[in-house]
């Protein structure tokens, strides 16, 4: 029988924890390369099956799903938008809103950390409907959504746009926010 010397089996140990890397490593990884092939313009179906590869108990795969949603990729049919959008985003930081990000108000962010904070769907609503009137105005309303995109129930990553808007402003546009929509001249609101 041979003997193989300690040393050797240390080094093929060290080697092989090397080679392998940890899952929240692999996850980051995964979201790298799904990064690159959104950039890259690749099309939905083939990016849910990369999504698809990003353990959902890691830390990236919230943000995964934010990038997808950022594109239009909500489920493997979906065609991208993102094309679509981008002149709007030239417009400000956000897409098909015009404005600018601003330090939200101390009542817009804590009624946007509640709306975020709260997980029943049911109770979160009436936490939603109290930012549009805690924010003053659009630029507050999305520079807020921008910084707890989980009050409106989206993951971290995501960049607000025109559709958020007139999510809120349908039903209430008395509010704070959606008046200010109205007067920038936004299409907000039952038409």
């Amino acid at each position: 029988m041979r003997i193989i010397p300690a040393m050797a089996i240390t080094s093929i140990l060290l080697l092989a924890g090397c080679a392998t890397a940890s899952p929240s490593e692999r996850a980051a990884e995964q979201l790298d390369e799904l990064r690159t092939s959104i950039a890259d313009g690749t099309e939905c179906y083939e990016l849910f099956d990369m999504f698809k590869q990003i353990d959902e108990s890691s830390d990236s795969w919230d943000t995964a799903r934010g990038e997808m949603v950022n594109v239009g990729c909500f489920s493997r049919d979906s065609e991208r938008s993102d094309g679509d959008l981008a002149d709007a985003a030239s417009e400000g930081p956000w897409l098909g809103v015009p404005g600018e990000t601003v330090t939200p108000s101390a009542a817009c962010l804590a009624a946007a950390k509640a709306a975020a904070a709260e997980t029943d769907s049911t109770k979160a609503d009436p936490l939603i409907i109290a930012t549009y009137d805690a924010c003053e105005s659009v630029n507050e309303w999305m520079s807020v959504l921008a910084l707890h995109p989980g009050m409106m129930g989206l993951s971290d990553g995501y960049i607000p746009k025109l559709s958020d808007l007139e999510l809120a402003c349908y039903s209430y546009v008395e509010t704070a926010v959606c008046k200010d929509a109205l007067a920038l001249g936004l299409k907000v609101g039952p038409q």
